[in-house]
């Protein structure tokens, strides 16, 4: 039997152990783990009567002495150029704090869509290997897509809670099958069931930021009716209570805390005056600004001095092609998505101000990312009405323009926005170049970071937990509340805290989403775009020097064949090491989504 066609169940494990006679493979720990049948081992001594019995009374598990807090951000389809400290104009203040004092990391990459970004973060482990090959929805019939993360890969948030954390969540979840996300459905995939004493937000991709789909722990909420209410700040409000009845009960507990925030994906939603800001500062367009993000990260140092600005992504239109009235319109869109962001900027601010003023910050890690980049599902036109499938006319939304962003609205850019959001890449969102997969990293831990600047390690998000491990020396278990489990996929990035110069922490990951594919290693990265109804085997590979070529501007194939034929050898290993097969193309609508982002091949 084939590591790839286990499925990840507590029988199938003890299955494959027979089968394969104890052989390790990257999807399973050692499969002569022993699952036990009880969780809890009496330690005393049981006689016939309580004079005969010796008593052992249950000890709580205690965190480490000294241990950190641990804190995750997470934005949400927000490119490595948005923040300011990544060159953008947009204001960010609180974030580029972090920066400031902490780590920025110039290489981090994720996963180009949301459920096998998070599911990776949560985990430490690739999502094909986890039962996430793609957007969190109904069982496809394979290991890799099942919907939801496998009992064999137990999140950061349970391992910490056995280890004597408090754990809390708010926001996005987007980790649960479609069908168990409605009030009759399965908690098992919820937060809670993942590790989290308590959990308030949303469970699918996305919600309205005005009238949002609430969950609190494992129960739905009525819709909020509290006049200006917004998502990014209630939650924020929530995660400050949490944290507030945490220290009221235990200060010397430490805690994990989650925070995904809706923004900045779509429905772009945010008060008017926030808007309003911003309502001049893109008449100059999309192909100015993605210039002018680039100039500044070379002035920053964000990016390296060679790096080129790749020529604008085929199928998007020149800024100076489009008329009065189309630049006058999707300017407003911008205006929108950089209030948004400023705003959400703002939340994370509260929070920090709240854990400095409790004395907590000092001891916070604080890991700052998002899950992929720019967004480009609404195409050319871009969305007004409605998140997805809106048939605003151009003239429509120009006569309703000062509605956007505001609860009659659910607003995404224009797809060459997102082209500026992750300057200097090429391509964006769902994409296996940079533009996809390369997102802001910032890393924040006053008590633990002695030399602040910019890291150009090569990391992964699968590198983030692991790294929290360390921090809280909880050695992972090789089986996990009955399950065995499958060995951590990334590696630790807390030596570069300390060391600008402490090598990579990895030699290779690949990459694959809905048949695109790439592997990066040791310096260079092979792509292939795979184009929906056409054979695998009929995809074009191209090869880039990524130690020398920072944003995949120039193709090597054609000069290094021999070099790109080693790299997608290695592609199919790690595909087959780490679960990745079978290909499959994206299921229903999502080719045309797909194909709308694509340019023609």
């Amino acid at each position: 039997m084939k590591i790839s066609q286990w499925s990840l169940t507590r029988r199938d494990w003890i299955r494959a152990a027979a089968v394969a006679g104890g052989a390790r493979s990257a999807l399973g720990q050692d499969t002569n783990c022993t699952v036990p049948a009880d969780s809890i081992r009496f330690r005393g001594v049981a006689g016939r009567t309580a004079a005969e019995s010796k008593p052992a009374p249950l000890t709580p598990a205690t965190a480490a002495a000294g241990s950190p807090n641990i804190l995750y951000i997470l934005l949400d389809d927000t490119g490595f150029a948005d923040l300011h400290c990544y060159g953008s104009e947009i204001s960010t203040p609180h974030m580029d704090a972090l920066a400031a004092s902490g780590l920025l990391y110039n290489n981090f990459h994720a996963k180009a869509i949301c459920s096998p970004s998070r599911a990776a973060l949560l985990t430490g482990r690739n999502g094909h290997s986890v039962g996430l090959k793609e957007l969190s929805g109904d069982d496809q019939g394979f290991p890799h897509s099942r919907g939801r993360v496998t009992p064999a890969a137990a999140t950061v948030a349970q391992l910490l809670q056995a280890a004597g954390y408090s754990t809390m969540g708010t926001g996005k979840w987007h980790l649960a099958p479609a069908r168990d996300v409605r009030a009759s459905g399965d908690r098992a995939h919820w937060p809670l069931q993942k590790g989290f004493d308590r959990w308030y937000g949303f469970l699918g991709g996305w919600t309205d930021q005005y009238q949002p789909n609430l969950v609190e722990d494992n129960h739905f909420l009525p819709k909020p009716a509290k006049p200006g209410y917004h998502f990014s700040v209630d939650i924020i409000d929530r995660s400050i209570a949490m944290l507030g009845e945490h220290v009221a009960a235990d200060r010397a507990k430490p805690f994990f805390l989650h925070v995904a925030f809706g923004a900045t994906h779509t429905p772009v939603q945010v008060p008017k005056p926030y808007v309003d800001k911003y309502t001049k500062t893109y008449e100059n367009g999309w192909d100015a600004l993605r210039e002018a993000r680039y100039r500044r990260q070379m002035e920053l140092g964000i990016v390296p001095p060679r790096t080129r600005l790749p020529a604008r992504n085929p199928g998007d239109p020149a800024w100076a092609g489009l008329s009065e009235r189309e630049r006058r319109v999707f300017a407003r869109f911008m205006a929108a998505y950089a209030g948004f962001l400023e705003h959400t900027d703002e939340q994370i601010g509260r929070l920090v101000s709240w854990l400095k003023e409790n004395k907590l910050f000092d001891n916070t890690v604080i890991f700052l990312m998002s899950d992929n980049g720019g967004a480009p599902e609404a195409g050319n036109r871009g969305n007004f009405r409605r998140a997805y499938g809106d048939t605003s006319s151009l003239e429509e939304v120009d006569a309703n323009l000062d509605d956007m962003g505001g609860p009659k609205t659910q607003p995404l850019y224009q797809r060459a926005w997102a082209m500026a959001s992750v300057a200097p890449f090429k391509f964006y969102k769902l994409w296996p170049y940079a533009g996809g997969t390369q997102t802001p990293c910032i890393v924040s831990w006053p008590a633990g970071i002695r030399k602040p600047g910019i890291r150009r390690q090569f990391i992964d998000i699968i590198d983030i937990t692991p790294t929290v491990l360390e921090i809280a020396k909880v050695t992972p278990p090789a089986a996990f509340r009955g399950v065995c489990q499958m060995p951590i996929h990334g590696r630790s990035i807390r030596a570069t805290f300390d060391d600008p110069e402490a090598p990579d922490p990895r030699d290779s990951q690949y990459f694959e989403l809905w048949g695109s594919r790439s592997i990066r290693h040791k310096g260079w990265k092979a792509v292939a775009i795979h184009r929906p109804g056409t054979s695998f085997d009929l995809d074009r590979w191209e090869l880039y020097n990524v130690n020398e070529d920072f944003s995949e501007s120039v193709d090597l194939a054609a000069r290094f064949p021999a070099k790109l034929e080693e790299l997608k050898k290695l592609w199919w290993a790690e595909a087959e090491r780490y679960g990745a097969l079978p290909l499959i193309e994206a299921p229903g609508g999502r080719i045309r989504t797909y194909d709308q982002a694509a340019p023609p091949l």
